[in-house]
């Protein structure tokens, strides 16, 4: 018994199924040219690897039960009060 590991239920309906689009990677290389290919290449070679040591502090933070200290929450928290209110609050007339 063969089994189709691309099962769609379109199909198993009787529809063609839909067309789907190209990989995101395969649609940024359709229009490139060869010179921006090589300019992404070489930036992509140039980015700094991830440093030891700032992984290493982040996982300590994400250990400690005590971070972010309460006072660095509250001034989160009034940051995001006043932004979602400019958002839902009317333009003055």
């Amino acid at each position: 018994m063969d089994i189709d590991s691309h099962f769609s239920a379109a199909r198993a309906n009787g529809a063609s199924p839909a067309r789907r689009s190209p990989p995101a990677f395969e649609a940024l290389l359709d229009g490139a040219s060869s010179a921006h290919w090589l300019d992404l290449q070489r930036t992509l070679h140039n980015l700094p690897e991830a440093r030891s040591e700032a992984v290493a502090r982040a996982r300590r933070l994400i250990a400690d039960p005590d971070y972010p200290s309460p006072h660095a929450e509250a001034i989160l928290a009034r940051h995001l009060a006043v932004q979602l209110t400019a958002e839902t609050d009317p333009l003055p007339t």
